[in-house]
């Protein structure tokens, strides 16, 4: 410093003047009041309460702020100096909005609550009671039937025996149907001579059975079940899905198969299908004396109901389709109509009217024999009064079905209802044949396009060789208007059939199948239920004049 002249010097000084004025700083303000004589710290306060005056939209954010101060933890901002908020305030906030959440979790597994949460344990107990109704239903499932329900609600529990020589195997499966509410394991057998013993003593509704035991197979053991206790259903467990093995435990007696591995969700829902399945077999064993059976066989003696059967030698015709609707037809004037599914491998009966198949024509099936006399307790009752002889549950089992019994189902059938309605798959398989030659008259489906009047051309011609007559024949052509078809008056030219009734297109057609509605109960006033209708007609006059239905004197 020593070295600098008197110039330098007014220079540094004017430079460091002119830099503090740019950055706010007035050196010779500071100048002023520092030889003015007044104490720095009288200075300093009216300095901060001015430019708090001054500042006054700071203020009013910091207030704005404090709400949320207030709402996060109103003691812990009341305890914190007003000089540390700010800081305060910014570490609180992450922290303390888990917080407000964390008491309901901690109060669920056991967890002590800080004082601070004092002020929100109100709430918190209106959220466990809550959630006291959800959380025991599915984390205590088994103390909702076994306490307060009484011995009524244990005995609507599906009795479960459990069949199997592997024993790890057996408490694996019973161990999977121990949390489901509504089936009970009554036991386990290691043996096939136990396990008919079991079922003897214990009467379970359902049978898991292994085919592959020492000393009696699961096949052998299901034959003696049948016999002895037909109470119990049985359900085949194997490793071995060959289709023969199938058949043969269903010809003995089994009602379903269940191949290994499987999955608790395929096993229960399984239990619970072939269950609902069997329902009329535990009734009717259960309290036999409420047979009405032998009290009706003199009115069934009277019913003699004519055999409708809707046949389209080309798929996707609407054979399905108008076969519904014309048994829903002919309901309005008849007592009892029955509809009979004849596709068994792939019947679609059960969507078009919507319903679920809790029965079928293989549960005819008993003990290697075939058990007419339990069709009213197979037949299915419909919303609609119809009722309904639906297929086997699974394409597989229509191996069971010979075309004997198919003509013995219908001709028994016929006995029971005023007229009888089957739907026919579009292959000429054997039992497709044995329906066509029991019917007392067949609708042939055609739509107006150049294929499907081929085969129909071919199916007739085919039916003349076979020695079948051509007065029990009409022909329905569906669709008659569609754009751009053959007309029907031509189509009915080259088939050379007397009887025709034409069944206009409806673009709506779909959506009804697809909620399964039946248009013709949706919509009678359509022109296409008038057609129906119209047919129903009909058809019942030609039955009247070919001799197949009778009108009595007093109608």
């Amino acid at each position: 410093m020593g070295g600098l002249t008197l110039k330098q010097l007014i220079t540094f000084l004017l430079t460091s003047t002119i830099l503090l004025n740019l950055a706010g700083f007035s050196f010779f303000d500071w100048l002023k009041e520092k030889f003015q004589g007044n104490p720095p710290s009288e200075k300093e306060e009216p300095s901060k309460s001015e430019k708090a005056k001054d500042n006054k939209p700071t203020l009013k954010r910091k207030k704005r702020r404090r709400p949320k101060k207030k709402l996060i933890g109103k003691r812990k901002a009341e305890s914190v100096p007003p000089q540390d908020s700010e800081p305060t305030i910014q570490k609180s906030e992450p922290q303390q909005k888990p917080e407000s959440t964390k008491p309901n979790l901690g109060s669920q597994i056991g967890l002590r609550d800080k004082p601070k949460s004092k002020p929100n344990l109100e709430p918190e107990l209106e959220l466990k009671v809550k959630l006291e109704p959800e959380s025991t239903a599915p984390g205590v499932p088994i103390e909702i039937p076994t306490f307060g329900l009484g011995d009524e609600a244990r005995d609507k529990k599906i009795r479960v025996l459990v069949v199997d020589d592997n024993k790890q195997t057996a408490k694996n499966v019973s161990r999977l149907l121990y949390f489901e509410d509504d089936i009970e394991v009554v036991g386990n057998a290691h043996t096939g001579i136990e396990g008919v013993e079991s079922a003897i003593k214990k009467k379970p509704h359902i049978v898991l059975m292994d085919i592959n035991m020492p000393d009696m197979d699961g096949i052998q053991a299901t034959k003696e079940m049948a016999k002895r206790n037909p109470f119990s259903q049985v359900i085949i467990m194997s490793v071995q899905a060959d289709p023969q093995y199938m058949k043969g435990a269903m010809l003995a007696g089994a009602r379903d198969f269940q191949p290994k591995p499987f999955s608790a969700d395929e096993l229960v829902s399984c239990i619970r299908r072939v269950y609902e399945l069997s329902k009329p077999t535990y009734e009717m064993i259960e309290a036999p004396e409420i047979k009405p059976l032998v009290a009706i066989d003199e009115e069934r003696a009277l019913k003699n109901g004519p055999v409708i059967a809707i046949y389209s030698p080309k798929g996707g015709c609407g054979s399905t389709s108008i076969a519904s609707n014309l048994a829903i037809a002919l309901k309005q004037t008849l007592e009892d109509v029955i509809v009979m599914d004849g596709n068994l491998e792939f019947g679609d009966v059960l969507v078009h009217l919507n319903t679920r198949a809790t029965r079928s024509i293989t549960d005819l099936i008993r003990d290697d024999a075939f058990e007419i006399e339990l069709i009213p307790q197979v037949l299915l009752p419909h919303n609609t009064g119809l009722k309904l002889m639906l297929g086997p549950p699974r394409p597989e089992l229509a191996e069971l079905i010979t075309p004997d019994m198919v003509t013995e189902v219908i001709r028994e059938l016929k006995t029971y209802g005023d007229a009888v309605i089957v739907d026919t798959k579009t292959f000429l398989s054997n039992d497709t044949l044995a329906i066509l030659e029991i019917a007392d008259y067949i609708l042939v489906v055609t739509v107006p396009e150049l294929t499907s009047i081929k085969n129909t051309k071919l199916f007739l011609d085919l039916a003349s060789l076979l020695d079948f007559s051509m007065q029990k024949f009409g022909l329905i052509v569906n669709r008659a208007d569609l754009e751009g078809g053959i007309p029907a008056r031509q189509i009915k030219k080259v088939l050379k059939m007397d009887k025709s009734y034409d069944i206009p297109n409806d673009p709506q057609l779909n959506n009804f199948i697809n909620k399964g509605i039946l248009f013709y109960q949706q919509n009678p006033e359509s022109p296409i239920s008038k057609a129906i209708a119209t047919m129903r007609e009909g058809l019942w006059e030609t039955l009247i004049q070919l001799g197949i239905v009778y009108v009595s004197e007093e109608e």
